[in-house]
């Protein structure tokens, strides 16, 4: 598997992010359906990092650990997790906090694929974007409670 399939991959996993976020926005208010509007933003904005950054680069072949774990899904169907109707706030951030330690995982494997340091540099950025929504949702959880 190249390099390319996984960005590929990435680039579903930060749709299914925006969706994921914006779905969940619909059933809160306030600082909380702010939150998800914002990482929903926030993971549109990666999708379209990584469209930049495969359309600029060749790429190597990448171990199978990383291709298994690209094509784990990382992303639960929203609409299984919402038809719950006694579904808590707890309950859909810990989803939410299970999904992004995942793509922190994927992003930081697929950095190391980079030949390309302008390329490992953006990756690097959204990796730490994506701990700042693992902080957030952290820091809803500990609110909720």
């Amino acid at each position: 598997m190249k390099v390319s399939d996984i960005l590929t991959v990435a680039i579903r996993l930060e749709e299914e992010g925006e969706r994921f976020y914006r779905e969940l926005s619909e059933y809160f208010d306030g600082e909380i359906k702010k939150t998800f509007l914002e990482l929903a933003d926030q993971e549109r904005a990666h999708a379209e990092i990584f469209r930049k950054i495969s359309d600029q680069e060749n790429w190597d072949e990448v171990d199978s650990y990383l291709a298994g774990y690209a094509f784990y899904e990382v992303f639960p169907d929203t609409s299984e997790i919402l038809r719950r109707k006694d579904l808590t706030l707890k309950e859909v951030l810990d989803i939410a906090i299970s999904v992004e330690k995942d793509s922190i995982i994927l992003y930081y494997e697929l950095k190391d694929g980079f030949v390309n340091s302008d390329a490992q540099k953006t990756v690097k950025k959204i990796i730490d974007q994506e701990k700042e929504h693992l902080r957030k949702l952290l820091e809803m959880k500990r609110e909720s409670t």
